[in-house]
């Protein structure tokens, strides 16, 4: 096993580390997320991924600007544009909100959260989601508008280095990259045995875009136990390169050559989770094959956020 993490390199030559930590908040408090930052960098994590509606923005980036060892230019960090800030003139002082809570310079990706756009109805925590007869309502916006009104914080603004996107479907990244001046650099997604993706990583590949994994072990935490990786074949297989059943599954990731993203605040995994190795290509496919005998997607925003956004039609 090994902490040296394989480096993908963006279609702009950006640098971005193939095994990165998510910063999801659940249970955690402020201050034990930024525990968890300050104990991946000193275990050799090198990317983190927030969103302004994690809001892990502020543990995130205090974690990073206060690490007595790893310079800023050392590291990667990912953050997201909420749904609710989709109106072209949102997207700047959403932005602005993202970089006051990280207190960084710069962000090395900035993504858009979700294709839907939603009604705005303020910044804080409390107005980004609001149902409506168990529903959140979508706005007219096209992301294509938001994407332009991105690319001029790389153009203009200057204090981003790589845009991206995260849970679109092919034919929205058909239409995005019809219109837009920037190509995507990462596009981040559900991915792992369960949910493999396979088409939407191919036609990632195509278009140079990278991949970033979410929810890369089903995220068991937060959906009870993951019987995947209970399942026999799989831990046998994991004894086999004397990995844990999260290492191996995570290794099947780096192994089909992109991103991976489990989220810890647990020492113990987060040291775990960067020790990773190479598959067989016969192993990278036996995962598979025991994955989609249970299929499952993680997060479904039919379920999580109503029938407006049914943008997967599952």
């Amino acid at each position: 096993m090994t902490t040296n993490v394989p480096i993908i390199k963006l279609n702009n030559g950006q640098p971005f580390p193939a095994v990165g930590l998510g910063t999801f908040k659940g249970q955690s408090t402020d201050e034990e997320l930024a525990k968890a930052v300050t104990l991946a960098l000193d275990a050799g994590y090198r990317h983190f991924d927030t969103a302004y509606a994690y809001r892990t923005e502020a543990a995130v980036g205090k974690a990073v600007r206060e690490h007595p060892t790893v310079p800023r230019d050392q590291v990667v960090v990912v953050s997201k544009l909420w749904q609710t800030f989709h109106r072209p003139d949102l997207v700047q002082p959403a932005f602005d909100r993202t970089m006051e809570n990280l207190g960084l310079e710069y962000l090395d990706v900035y993504m858009m959260h979700w294709p839907m756009a939603w009604k705005f109805r303020g910044f804080e925590f409390d107005q980004l989601t609001i149902f409506e007869d168990g529903d959140v309502k979508c706005e007219d916006i096209d992301f294509v508008d938001t994407w332009r009104a991105m690319e001029d914080l790389v153009k203009i603004d200057g204090r981003v280095k790589s845009l991206g996107v995260s849970n679109f479907t092919i034919p929205m990244l058909e239409k995005l990259l019809a219109s837009c001046d920037i190509v995507p650099a990462v596009h981040e997604f559900e991915i792992h045995p369960a949910n493999p993706n396979e088409e939407m990583i191919e036609f990632c590949r195509k278009k140079g875009i990278a991949v970033s994994a979410y929810s890369p072990l089903a995220n068991p935490g937060m959906f009870g136990k993951n019987s995947l990786l209970e399942d026999p074949r799989i831990v046998e297989m994991a004894e086999k390169y004397s990995l844990t059943p999260a290492q191996l599954a995570l290794s099947w990731g780096i192994t089909r050559g992109y991103a991976v993203i489990p989220k810890s605040a647990t020492p113990s995994r987060i040291e775990q989770n960067i020790k990773l190795v190479k598959l067989s290509s016969e192993d990278v496919d036996a995962i598979t094959k025991i994955g989609m005998e249970n299929p499952a997607v993680v997060c479904n925003p039919r379920l999580a956020f109503g029938p407006s956004n049914n943008i997967f039609n599952k």
